[in-house]
């Protein structure tokens, strides 16, 4: 079977939602709530089937809709959230230990 559960990044999956709401990238953090800047249902239902075809089996809409921060939802569905988040945020990457 598939050797990676899904090939979503923190990038990825953030970038998905500000191409479906049409904002910057950069309006959207790990402590946004998506549904606070403009996402629906009918977009949620897009962005998880966009997902699901990426390989991130746990997309699930009630899930994701009963939990609507960034950071839950990267946590949940990236292949490797925590090494994309320290990255992406400047922190130290020595924190595994």
């Amino acid at each position: 079977m598939a050797t990676n559960r899904s090939t979503l990044s923190r990038e990825g999956i953030i970038g998905d939602i500000a191409e479906i709401l049409q904002i910057p990238v950069e309006e959207i953090g790990d402590d946004t709530n998506v549904l606070d800047i403009g996402l629906d249902s009918i977009r949620l239902m897009s962005l998880v089937e966009r997902w699901r075809a990426a390989g991130a089996v746990k997309a699930d809409l009630v899930a994701l809709a009963s939990d609507p921060i960034v950071g839950t939802w990267v946590r949940e569905l990236a292949a490797d959230p925590a090494p994309n988040a320290a990255s992406a945020a400047g922190a130290t990457e020595e924190v595994h230990r």
